[in-house]
């Protein structure tokens, strides 16, 4: 049966279709790549919008100068900036500063640090110093920190119970505590803390950007604070 125009037409786009499609894919082989080229671009793709927005994300640091065994500190990390980190992960960078009100000597036998809350509370700073060097995901740290927290009175214990809920190793956390890298840490963040100013007279205090300013809008409400700060608010805030 003879084919008319239209029929040859679509004969020749297909045949042309599937020249291209050959062609590319022999290209792709020659250069080492497996996928389909269609998968190819859509993955190029993918991986450009991506970059454009990690590079658009607009970001608010939140400062936290804490003390483990502080229920005030508990209290703000459980009901304020867990959750504000929940609505707007991407936008906000957390770092946690295990120290408060303490205060650290160095005698003969290296650093000797006192705690608002007694002995146990140095011992879980530490701890909580440590975790922070050693996890560096920020979200995996701070419900790691969360956890703590909330039941910190036995450090030791809690570490390990957090330690398997989460599938994390407890050891290296305790076993660097126990050095003098943990007193390292906790004394470098005694410094930023006598650095901070004004200087801390409330536990927790916290920062937006390093700005101190506004406390008592920031305990209250953290997430609407930090919000007001962002040029394009993001959907979380909405």
């Amino acid at each position: 049966m003879w084919l008319g125009k239209p029929y040859i037409r679509v004969l020749l786009t297909l045949l042309f279709i599937t020249m291209i499609w050959i062609y590319v894919k022999y290209f792709n082989q020659i250069m080492g790549v497996k996928s389909d080229p269609m998968q190819v671009i859509h993955k190029e793709e993918s991986s450009i919008n991506s970059i454009n927005e990690h590079v658009n994300v607009e970001k608010i640091t939140i400062g936290v100068y804490y003390e483990a065994l502080c229920p005030d500190s508990r209290g703000f990390i459980m009901r304020d900036l867990k959750p504000t980190y929940d609505k707007i992960p991407n936008n906000i960078i957390i770092e946690l500063i295990p120290y408060g009100k303490a205060t650290t000597n160095i005698g003969p036998d290296g650093y000797e640090f006192k705690c608002q809350h007694g002995a146990r509370e140095c011992e879980a700073n530490m701890i909580h110093a440590c975790a922070i060097d050693i996890i560096t995901n920020p979200s995996v740290q701070l419900n790691f920190i969360t956890c703590m927290i909330d039941r910190n009175v036995w450090p030791i214990k809690i570490t390990r119970t957090c330690a398997e809920k989460m599938n994390i190793e407890a050891e290296p956390i305790l076993n660097c505590a126990k050095s003098i890298k943990g007193s390292e840490l906790l004394a470098k963040y005694g410094k930023m803390t006598d650095a901070l100013r004004p200087p801390v007279t409330y536990v927790p205090t916290v920062t937006l950007d390093k700005d101190s300013a506004n406390q008592a809008a920031i305990l209250i409400n953290l997430l609407r604070e930090v919000c007001k700060r962002f040029k394009t608010p993001p959907a979380g805030c909405l």
